[in-house]
């Protein structure tokens, strides 16, 4: 016990994966017990314990008792230690949800490619399992924190919502040539921040940002001297023929000359 205690944390790993090493079931379910209170206790916590390598120990611990309950009890010609590897895997996975990510770290630790489909399906069982019941621990911290979070899944209750019946109507838009008069009318009757545009024929090409409006307007003047040096004066200016962000970057430049 003072070997698991008293060392560093890489050490007891190498004790864990250890063929020649033996230990007992009263030293690991103790060591799993101190280890699994210490983790939730300063899960959280202004403190830098982290989970990953926790997470290796606990798992560790689990599988070096499955393993040596399998070797006394079912199959004597096994290694304690692959257990160790995999019950580490099934920790790991089971709390943040890692899959193929998870098994390379693990096989680049072990060095063993042997044990790659008993990782995966180890992976696979603990990530179906965990899912079931909860979300994985860094989306429930998220949550905690009450962090900003798309989630991959749409709740049940939006499953059935069209995006018809969330958006405001009529839609405000403009043609791929507009006049700046309708644009800054259509700036200050609203709130949007995007807003469609539609060719001859109405259809919906694409989608420019209000910061982008704001910005073609507030170099406007610009925009045209330029126009006019390059021989196209009295032409029809584009929207695909600008670009905001150069033209403010540029604008920025003008000002600190």
């Amino acid at each position: 016990m003072a070997t698991f205690l008293f060392n560093p944390e890489g050490a007891v790993i190498k004790n864990f994966l250890s063929k020649k090493a033996v230990f007992s079931y009263e030293t690991l379910l103790l060591f799993f017990i101190i280890w699994y209170l210490f983790t939730i206790i300063t899960y959280g916590t202004a403190v830098p314990a982290g989970l990953f390598l926790p997470g290796i120990l606990i798992g560790c611990a689990l599988g070096r008792v499955l393993g040596l309950f399998i070797e006394n009890y079912i199959v004597q010609e096994i290694h304690p230690s692959t257990y160790a590897i995999i019950g580490a895997a099934a920790v790991l996975a089971g709390y943040s949800r890692l899959s193929f990510s998870l098994a390379v770290i693990m096989l680049e630790t072990t060095e063993n490619v042997n044990l790659f489909l008993p990782i995966i399906f180890a992976l696979f069982v603990s990530t179906t399992t965990g899912s079931i019941f909860n979300d994985s621990l860094y989306v429930n911290a998220i949550k905690s924190k009450k962090f900003p979070f798309l989630s991959e899944k749409v709740p049940m209750c939006n499953e059935l919502i069209t995006a018809e019946q969330i958006m405001t109507m009529p839609v405000t838009s403009f043609y791929y040539i507009e006049k700046v008069e309708t644009i800054i009318k259509s700036l200050e009757n609203s709130k949007f921040d995007g807003f469609p545009i539609r060719n001859s024929n109405g259809q919906c090409i694409g989608l420019i940002a209000r910061h982008h409006l704001m910005v073609i307007l507030d170099n406007i003047e610009e925009i045209i001297k330029k126009t006019a040096k390059g021989g196209s004066k009295g032409k029809k200016i584009k929207a695909s023929e600008y670009n905001p962000l150069e033209s403010s970057i540029n604008s920025s430049r003008t000002e600190d000359t």
